[in-house]
């Protein structure tokens, strides 16, 4: 029986719609706090709480996803995970409190890391090492439309309806995803494994990925480069409601704007790849960021009532460079592996997720109020990037890998 294909760039275009779950889940409901907060009789400190608990369920989550997907294949265990997301949203709408939505939350998050895992395995299975990097980009261009409308499509959903309709359109976009999964998605995975499950055995096997010097490198400065991104997304709220007052209209239109600066660097990263080493730019692109965000820094210590306009350009400059790095360091991570894809793609996703709550923690011990410690910890973040993207200086502007 002839094995079924699919086009590469509709595989891209699927792999995108598939990873702009995880930005709808995070970036829709954040306008709808408030709102939430006064259902449950809580403060919208607390509320955060659920932001808190989906990243728990991402990070822990993709491990369990590893050896599933490496053991049944990429398809089978996107559906499933598919569904227990589905079902979770739906969860999100009826809970009348707030333990009751940050269980859900937590149970929305393990079903939406599968996608993670699978599409970065998948991702392994069909593209050559070289091709990598410029097909990670293109997925990330695909997964960033959502962040440019996620927050007016929360916020339109919360005004005009209530804040549950959010989590009833997050079900019913992943109920069109698993459709797409069913009916274009073949079975990518040519090494699936017959061996049992144990706990013992994905614990060696995660080691083993961990302890390779090329995955570990290139996975920290993913991570690192990941967190400057939620960093910024942690502190997106304080940023333009809080600190300059500005509406939620406002904000959601300032979001879209910053998040098309990613797009962008992704868009053109994905055409460079294909005449330049991703190596390379990655390193370049790094270096450049640590002398931007260093330039940020002093100037907003300086100019400490600094015009929102220019905070919009700095933040859009930044994650514009962050497209030249985390899907080339993302792709560099996993070119010693083949046969582990899913775990290796588990393990790293897992770190980043990490990395990302890290990030946004951070954020929160170091606040004081000003716009000082958001760009104290971007700047460090670039620091720890380079460290990493560039472990031997004689290298810089080699292809080689370590």
């Amino acid at each position: 029986m002839k094995q079924k294909t699919i086009h590469p760039k509709l595989l891209i275009v699927l792999l995108g719609i598939l990873a702009a779950l995880g930005p709808f889940s995070i970036d829709m409901y954040i306008p709808s706090f408030g709102q939430i907060a006064t259902d449950f009789n809580v403060s919208e400190k607390q509320v955060a709480f659920t932001l808190t608990s989906y990243f728990l369920g991402i990070t822990v989550g993709q491990l369990i996803y590893g050896p599933l997907v490496d053991r049944y294949g990429r398809k089978k265990p996107l559906l499933i995970g598919l569904l227990i997301y589905t079902a979770a949203s739906i969860g999100c709408s009826l809970t009348t409190s707030l333990p009751g939505m940050i269980t859900y939350r937590v149970l929305q998050a393990l079903g939406a890391c599968v996608g993670m895992v699978a599409s970065s395995s998948i991702v392994v299975d069909v593209f050559g090492a070289a091709r990598r990097a410029n097909v990670f980009s293109y997925i990330m261009l695909v997964m960033g439309i959502a962040p440019l409308i996620a927050p007016s499509m929360g916020g339109f959903l919360m005004t005009r309806f209530h804040w549950t309709a959010i989590f009833y359109f997050l079900a019913a976009f992943a109920g069109f995803v698993i459709i797409l999964i069913f009916i274009f998605l073949p079975e990518t995975n040519k090494f699936i494994h017959s061996y049992k499950i144990q706990v013992g055995e994905i614990a060696r096997s995660y080691y083993q990925v961990l302890k390779n010097k090329i995955f570990f490198t290139y996975t920290m400065a993913a991570s690192l480069s990941f967190g400057i991104l939620f960093a910024y997304i942690s502190s997106a709220s304080f940023i333009f409601l809080t600190h300059y007052a500005l509406s939620i209209k406002t904000y959601s239109v300032l979001f879209a704007i910053n998040a098309s600066g990613l797009i962008i660097g992704n868009f053109i990263n994905g055409q460079i790849t294909k005449r330049y080493n991703y190596i390379k730019i990655a390193r370049i692109a790094t270096f450049v960021l640590i002398l931007f965000t260093l330039l940020e820094l002093i100037i907003v210590i300086t100019v400490p009532h600094i015009g929102y306009k220019w905070m919009v350009s700095f933040i859009f400059i930044t994650l514009f460079i962050l497209g030249f790095i985390f899907p080339n360091a993302t792709a560099a991570s996993l070119v010693p592996f083949a046969k582990k894809a899913g775990s290796a793609s588990a393990l790293g996703g897992s770190v980043k997720m990490a990395a990302s709550a890290v990030a946004s923690a951070a954020i929160g011990i170091i606040h004081n109020g000003t716009l000082t410690p958001i760009f104290i910890a971007m700047f460090v973040s670039a620091l720890l990037t380079f460290y990493f993207i560039v472990p031997n200086f004689k290298h810089f502007f080699s292809k080689k890998l370590y």
